[in-house]
């Protein structure tokens, strides 16, 4: 004590000293703990910036394989269409050609007189009906009109033999309207029907050139194309 009050100015900056050492210290502290705190600071907002941009391009990434794998599903979608669209063509231009060779060998008068007559018969077969509406194309109507009453005895002797009774059949014939009419493209044949038009058997040609590639449909797809499953 006795020192401090003689020499007062020696001891006030020995004090001022410590003082500012101790400042000195703690602003040092200070500016470390700062600097730290900026760091980890620094680190998460890097850190976190660089995950969202991982994220993002995860996102992209993912998205692009997504798109990619649409893309490769739509090119193979469209092949396997273009395949089936070739094939329905090829088999539409099989039945054309079958349907113009069927044109062609019923040219023959005596030819088609037998076949119109079948297709009559198992029509009436079908209907087993007591009266039938007989519709057939405008170049037929004489021809229908020479074989009616040869198809009505006929179908009467099937249905006594097949059946044993007797079953008469009267067929009316349509001179108004003609398969034509309804169907541009038909290539020969009957349509019957009955109880008003509400039963009908179509036994044009078309019809039968149809029904025959649907029951031989798998046959010819495997022999037309045998690497389709």
């Amino acid at each position: 004590m006795a020192d401090f009050i003689n020499k007062p100015q020696e001891n006030v900056q020995k004090i001022v000293e410590a003082i500012k050492s101790e400042a000195e210290e703690k602003a040092e502290q200070i500016k470390k703990n700062a600097e730290e705190q900026f760091k980890i600071q620094k680190n998460n907002i890097v850190n976190t910036e660089k995950d969202k941009i991982i994220e993002e391009y995860k996102k992209r990434l993912e998205k692009l394989i997504v798109d990619r794998r649409i893309q490769r599903s739509a090119k193979i979608n469209e092949q396997r269409l273009e395949k089936m669209k070739a094939r329905f063509d090829f088999i539409e231009k099989l039945k054309g050609e079958i349907s113009n060779k069927i044109v062609q060998s019923v040219s023959d008068p005596n030819k088609y007189k037998n076949v119109f007559k079948q297709l009559i018969i198992q029509a009436l077969i079908k209907l087993m009906e007591p009266k039938v509406e007989l519709k057939v194309m405008k170049k037929d109507l004489q021809l229908a009109r020479e074989v009616k009453t040869e198809c009505e005895n006929e179908f009467k002797a099937i249905a006594k033999r097949e059946c044993n009774r007797d079953f008469n059949c009267t067929i009316i014939i349509n001179e108004y309207h003609s398969l034509e009419e309804e169907n541009p493209k038909v290539i020969g044949g009957i349509v019957l029907t009955c109880d008003g038009g509400r039963i009908q058997v179509n036994n044009t040609l078309n019809a039968r050139v149809d029904l025959a590639f649907q029951e031989f449909l798998p046959d010819i797809r495997r022999i037309l194309f045998p690497s389709m499953k």
